[in-house]
């Protein structure tokens, strides 16, 4: 079991630039890739998308790839960088000169000067560095994985936890049900008694009737579907391929059965029984919608 949510970082280096590669997913139904990255190198979606289908099935994905000159932080790490500053530095000093303008240089101008040598810097073509994007966005996408299975072992311990909760609410409800049909019965015809009809139980047409009405208030049928759905979820959690989806509809059918379980509830021992079990089938919901 994997978690849709998950993120993961890789640098690489280029001759004017250092980059960084993030991997970042969210919970999505279907799958979704985005790349956000330099213009130049946008045909490189195509790529990065099929390397990350191959290793996930939903969620949205973003590719992020940002790039900066090494050692900005130090102006006389990178030469070229350091005389291109001087270069424009002397060049304004001559101008306040012709025109008697007072020459001070600061910090942030020195800075602009310095963010404009970075917006001239042509970037490589991408079939020159396609071989390191490719490599950066695998170890990116290896950590995402890695991310995305530790949070799905967490979320199928809490969904087993779960899902025994749930198993000890139904025991205790088929407990506390035996005999429904029959209580239904007696009740149904302790009433027509106390209104004075006359009913023939020997009627064809009345035990028909009496028939119909104790299949309808009979819940044997629920809690066998319910711990069939109860097994599948819990098989469900130990296989490795996705099974988000899977998970989803038998949380439907869960949800489904004890709704019918609490419409042919008599007894409030049992009405409180489904509101809780129905609480817990409401949490695991939210759980699901972020495994894979």
């Amino acid at each position: 079991m994997k978690s849709m949510t998950g993120y993961g970082r890789a640098d690489f280096s280029l001759p004017s630039h250092a980059g960084v590669i993030e991997l970042s997913a969210i919970n999505k139904k279907g799958f979704e890739f985005l790349l956000n990255g330099p213009r130049e190198w946008q045909f490189f979606e195509k790529k990065a998308q099929d390397l990350v289908r191959s290793s996930t099935e939903r969620g949205r994905i973003r590719l992020s790839i940002q790039l900066h000159p090494p050692g900005r932080s130090d102006l006389h790490s990178n030469p070229a960088d350091s005389v291109h500053i001087l270069e424009q530095l002397d060049t304004l000093k001559k101008i306040c000169e012709e025109r008697n303008v007072p020459y001070s240089p600061t910090v942030d101008l020195i800075y602009k000067i310095l963010s404009n040598s970075e917006k001239e810097t042509v970037l490589p073509p991408l079939e020159m560095v396609e071989d390191q994007l490719t490599c950066s966005t695998l170890l990116a996408l290896e950590q995402l994985v890695s991310m995305r299975k530790e949070e799905g072992s967490t979320l199928a311990d809490d969904l087993k936890k779960r899902i025994g909760t749930l198993r000890h609410l139904v025991t205790k409800i088929e407990s506390l049900t035996k005999g429904l049909a029959n209580e239904w019965r007696n009740r149904l015809l302790q009433r027509i008694r106390e209104s004075g009809l006359e009913i023939d139980c020997e009627n064809e047409s009345v035990l028909r009737e009496f028939t119909v009405f104790s299949e309808k208030s009979d819940v044997s049928e629920e809690i066998t579907r319910i711990h069939s759905h109860l097994d599948q979820f819990e098989d469900s959690c130990s296989l490795t391929i996705p099974i988000g989806r899977k998970l989803e509809f038998i949380v439907q059918e869960l949800g489904r059965e004890f709704n019918t379980l609490g419409s042919k509830s008599l007894k409030a021992e049992v009405t409180n029984e489904v509101i809780s079990a129905k609480v817990e089938i409401e949490k695991i919901r939210e759980q699901v919608l972020n495994i894979e």
